[in-house]
């Protein structure tokens, strides 16, 4: 009966084994990988750094979500987009009036200094295509604005309208207009990470 009973809980042990590791039966152990960045960590500190921060009146650097969807399934736009927003924060954050006494940001320099840390690990944990990258970019330099109605842009286009409206703020960082919206759309960066473009795991 005891012999029974063992064998019972052992089956039942390699069931929830073989469940947990997603139905496949493997003679090695289960391994989980650790997620490459933690998105709610990111939203928690962003909200610390900018809570201060009035709503922005200015046109948008962001794309509305909608619109930055389409490049989300393409694992090379989404990663040069990517890599131009942390560009474009870190730029932000390292700004002069980033660090004066009578800015709007939120005073706790920790969390500021934390948010510039997990911009440099952010950028590690997207996919690095250098020269579709360098293409994509020169392409934004060179075309002049689209006229057309973001819903009609094709993924590529959306991606090239984005980085321009980046590279634009950009060249306008002692705007205290684009400083504010810079810092009031960073509270809904991570909702612009997830797609093909962004490693999930460290393997």
């Amino acid at each position: 009966m005891a012999s029974a009973v063992q064998y019972a809980v052992v089956l039942l042990s390699l069931v929830v084994a073989i469940h947990e590791c997603g139905g496949i039966s493997q003679k090695t152990r289960c391994v989980s990988h650790a997620p490459c960045f933690d998105l709610v960590l990111l939203e928690k500190t962003v909200w610390q750094v900018s809570k201060d921060v009035p709503a922005a009146d200015s046109e948008n650097i962001l794309l509305k979500s909608q619109t930055f969807d389409k490049i989300r399934k393409r694992k090379d736009l989404h990663s040069c987009v990517l890599l131009k927003i942390i560009d474009f924060y870190m730029n932000v954050l390292n700004y002069p009036w980033n660090n004066s006494s009578d800015h709007h940001i939120s005073h706790s320099m920790n969390y500021h200094l934390e948010l510039i840390s997990m911009m440099n690990t952010l950028r590690s944990c997207v996919y690095k295509m250098n020269k579709i990258c360098e293409m994509l970019y020169q392409k934004a330099a060179q075309q002049p604005n689209l006229k057309i109605s973001e819903a009609d842009m094709t993924p590529e286009e959306v991606a090239i309208h984005q980085i321009q409206k980046l590279n634009f703020a950009s060249d306008r960082l002692n705007d205290m207009s684009i400083q504010e919206r810079a810092m009031d759309e960073l509270k809904s960066l991570h909702n612009y990470i997830p797609g093909r473009g962004f490693r999930k795991t460290n393997f």
